[in-house]
């Protein structure tokens, strides 16, 4: 029976590993937008089983990463300049509403500024890298940008909005990291946006906080497609 679970949770593991580094060839443009996804050649790249990847695929499928054709099978989901437009108007919808939310929500705010100041830390560190060396630092910096925008949505009250927000960021997210192949990372602007953001949530300035992320994602979506 022992060796049975650590089967399983290897599995588990190999699988989690797969998607992990699939998403993120897919989100930094190493698997290029509307490329094909062949099971045997992807077999060979990242060492895995058909049926892992299979999963992997289909599971990209449902977060809007990957495409799947009857006949035709699995392409990178491609890129353009309406999907990219439609998913700045859904995020900053979303992440407005989710922002006045959290900021109106009082029963858990001491928890959520913990969060806030946590993530902003691990962002700040983020960042840092970014201006020393984009090449190394693109996947920890996507993951530390999505994940203190989630926790500024996070005391909104609303699991809905939150799944939601989380799918429309993620996608977002890889036209940011695609965008640095064409421009460079944004520097101290965004280090100074995010910071300003962060003191007008800890000081329960709404207004100031509304107007700075919507300015914040304006600037972020001025990405070539």
């Amino acid at each position: 029976m022992p060796h049975f679970m650590n089967t399983t949770e290897e599995k588990k593991l190999v699988g989690q590993t797969a998607y992990e580094t699939i998403r993120f060839d897919i989100v930094n443009g190493n698997l290029a937008p509307d490329e094909k996804l062949k099971l045997n050649a992807l077999q060979k790249r990242y060492g895995v089983s058909v049926n892992t990847l299979r999963e992997t695929l289909m599971r990209l499928v449902s977060e809007g990463f990957v495409l799947f054709e009857d006949q035709k099978g699995f392409r990178v989901r491609p890129v353009s300049l309406a999907d990219f437009e439609e998913l700045i108007e859904l995020r900053s919808t979303l992440e407005l509403l989710g922002l006045r939310k959290s900021m109106n929500n009082t029963k858990n705010l001491i928890e959520w500024k913990s969060r806030l100041i946590s993530a902003h830390y691990r962002l700040t560190v983020a960042q840092k890298g970014m201006m020393a060396s984009e090449a190394t630092n693109a996947a920890d910096w996507e993951k530390a940008d999505r994940e203190f925008h989630m926790a500024i949505v996070s005391n909104c009250g609303s699991n809905q909005l939150i799944r939601y927000h989380s799918s429309v960021l993620e996608l977002f997210m890889r036209y940011q990291v695609l965008a640095l192949k064409k421009r460079p990372f944004r520097g101290q602007a965004v280090v100074d946006e995010h910071q300003k953001l962060l003191d007008s949530l800890l000081n329960d300035d709404q207004e100031a906080a509304v107007n700075f992320l919507d300015d914040h994602i304006s600037k972020g979506a001025q990405v070539p497609v």
